[in-house]
């Protein structure tokens, strides 16, 4: 767990040296910034195959807090009327055990942080496409104890690059109250076999340059590479409510 701790610690500490030095944008002219941070409850669901060795992970709702572990994400975006730069960092630690088909015993820990990097036009105030990137760094170790009272370990840390195209919209609610909802897809083969994403949160204006959020996000990865025992899959998505502040850097 340590160990954990302090991988995250680094990641975060480089990516929040980079959302500052992003945020600089906002005080060039027509440019608004505006920043988020978010806490996640994330569980997974689909299965991972290291050396050979498959894992079906499949937490229920009824289960999920026996498999929490927090997800941290921070974004910053700078806007004009026409165009938007968007950056996102997310963090997820996820554990999870339990019994294989094969009668196996598993312990599954995954770690997988992500840096997205988007351009958008703007169609109008409320609706845009984007085009963009997407990094992930895929960390899987699996313990398993087989019926026979043997036991093995393994782990594969992959890195991957997914070229993105989505779209996002943001819709008022009376004074203090705006939707909005983001979704893309990508990889087609270049970094992941396919990935998508989707969030929808709410945002609620606490006063002119704060704001909490409450919403939704999954993230869904499909990668596979090599063959026989050299084969290594990672089909999961990661998805959960979240909860957020916002803040305006702009005026």
């Amino acid at each position: 767990m340590a160990a954990v701790l302090r991988q995250a610690h680094f990641h975060f500490g480089g990516i929040a040296l980079a959302l500052l030095a992003f945020t600089a944008t906002g005080h060039a002219d027509g440019w608004r910034t505006t920043g988020w941070l978010y806490a996640q409850g994330a569980n997974m669901d689909g299965y991972t195959v290291i050396n050979g060795n498959r894992t079906d992970v499949n937490v229920s709702a009824s289960e999920l807090f026996d498999h929490l572990d927090m997800a941290g994400m921070m974004a910053v975006r700078s806007e004009t009327d026409r165009f938007a730069l968007t950056l996102n960092a997310v963090f997820t630690g996820l554990g999870a055990d339990g019994a294989a088909g094969n009668g196996n015993f598993y312990d599954l820990d995954v770690t997988q942080d992500m840096v997205e990097l988007a351009w958008s036009w703007r169609l109008n105030e409320r609706h845009e496409l984007f085009v963009g990137g997407r990094y992930q760094s895929l960390s899987v170790d699996l313990s398993i104890k087989r019926p026979d009272g043997t036991s093995g370990a393994t782990d594969q840390t992959k890195s991957l690059f997914d070229p993105v195209i989505g779209a996002r919209g943001a819709w008022p609610i009376g004074q203090a109250w705006t939707l909005i909802a983001r979704a893309d897809i990508g990889g087609f083969g270049v970094g992941s076999d396919f990935t998508w994403s989707t969030m929808a949160v709410l945002d609620w204006s606490l006063s002119r340059n704060f704001g909490l959020v409450f919403g939704y996000r999954a993230l869904d990865t499909d990668y596979s590479q090599g063959s026989g025992d050299e084969r290594f899959e990672f089909d999961m998505r990661v998805a959960g409510p979240l909860l957020g502040l916002r803040y305006n850097f702009s005026p």
